[in-house]
């Protein structure tokens, strides 16, 4: 979890005298931590997500400061201070300009400005949003799960910004479960870069582990910019990882507080047909008629209907080595066309209505007919979730 660089420099004109020159553009860039550095050589001082503080004493010549800054983005850093005085009478025309190019916030201070008072008061406030982010972690998870008092869990949310009337949407993701062991440290990287596109659009913003999966909560945010985040996000990650076996399920955009455990569960649902069906990522609002079988509380319902129809046929192929079950969902799926299921399957025709026939026999459901189609192409969209 981070803090924004708008946020952490709220006030900092006022108390310190703090003027933004450049890279405007980057206020909403994270912060995780703060570093006063004078060696050029940034590198190996930084992890990345740090605002950095310097005087600039080994500035001796003219692209010193311009190469702090190159460095300072190789690195990772989201903005940086100038504290100006001795060594650093000004900023160059270039460097401002290369702040504004890459979108990291150039600040000076005056020399009368302590960094230590800064770098302390700054560190305290990020550790202090930390707080508050696992806060509200743990309050909407309490909320969802109906642990402790609901208007009590509210009000605590309220007390930070977030509103009862507001927008929640739940986005769960998933890895393979070969590549479950992929790493926390990979799962924090996946976290950070969902803040980061997420508080360039909107500022509130939750996440937190289920299960280990992970769950972001894009709070009061409209349809569009979901659609943009999740956009964003796929884009950045497929710069780095694999993310073929990265799945991802996005619920409704639902308003109001009270009963976001129904909208949270939708987001899980999504996120397994999305790993089953291989696809990066699936809208529950997008499933069509699984949206209908997914309502449905009593599982036990759905598996006996599959166990009535779709599964007398799969036992069957099972014992007898047969492939009953492709032909059937390749005749439902290409409308009923005898022909083109001959042409899909390299078989002949009469072949085909022949295995239908056995179909009928084994199910006894006729595939020919309108009524007994729809339930057994029903039987394959239950399978898809039990």
């Amino acid at each position: 979890m981070a803090i924004i660089v708008k946020k952490l420099v709220k006030n900092a004109s006022f108390l310190y005298k703090m003027e933004l020159i450049a890279g405007r553009n980057g206020l909403n860039n994270l912060v995780q931590w703060v570093h006063i550095i004078e060696d050029d050589e940034v590198s190996s001082f930084l992890h990345g997500y740090e605002l950095v503080f310097t005087a600039g004493i080994l500035n001796k010549s003219e692209d010193w400061l311009l190469n702090f800054a190159k460095n300072l983005n190789a690195s990772g850093a989201s903005a940086f201070v100038v504290n100006l005085g001795p060594y650093t009478k000004e900023i160059p025309k270039e460097v401002a300009a290369y702040c504004d190019e890459v979108n990291m916030p150039l600040f000076t201070i005056p020399w009368e400005t302590r960094m230590v008072d800064m770098t302390r008061d700054f560190c305290r406030r990020i550790m202090m949003n930390d707080n508050v982010e696992n806060s509200m972690a743990t309050t909407i998870k309490n909320i969802i799960f109906n642990i402790g008092d609901l208007e009590s869990q509210i009000l605590q949310m309220e007390r930070y910004g977030y509103k009862r009337s507001d927008r929640f949407c739940f986005i769960s993701l998933c890895l393979e479960e070969e590549d479950s062991g992929i790493g926390e440290d990979y799962l924090e990287e996946l976290g950070t870069n969902a803040e980061k596109i997420a508080r360039k659009i909107r500022e509130l913003f939750i996440s937190f582990t289920y299960k280990e999966n992970l769950v972001f909560v894009l709070v009061d945010y409209l349809d569009e910019e979901i659609e943009e985040f999740v956009r964003e996000f796929l884009e950045l990650v497929k710069r780095g990882k694999d993310i073929s076996k990265l799945f991802m399920g996005i619920s409704s955009n639902r308003p109001g507080i009270y009963k976001q455990e129904h909208n949270f569960e939708k987001s899980i649902a999504a996120m397994e047909m999305a790993r089953r069906q291989k696809e990066p990522v699936l809208f529950y609002d997008h499933l069509s008629v699984y949206k209908i079988l997914y309502a449905v509380n009593d599982k036990s319902v759905l598996r006996n209907f599959y166990n009535d129809t779709i599964g007398l046929l799969e036992k069957y192929d099972r014992e007898n080595e047969t492939d009953l079950m492709s032909l059937l969902k390749t005749y439902l799926e290409n409308n009923g066309s005898l022909q083109l299921v001959s042409e899909k399957m390299y078989i002949h025709r009469n072949t085909v209505t022949n295995q239908l026939k056995k179909i009928e026999k084994i199910t006894g459901y006729n595939p020919l007919e309108l009524e007994d189609k729809v339930k057994l192409y029903l039987g394959f969209y239950i399978q898809d979730i039990i």
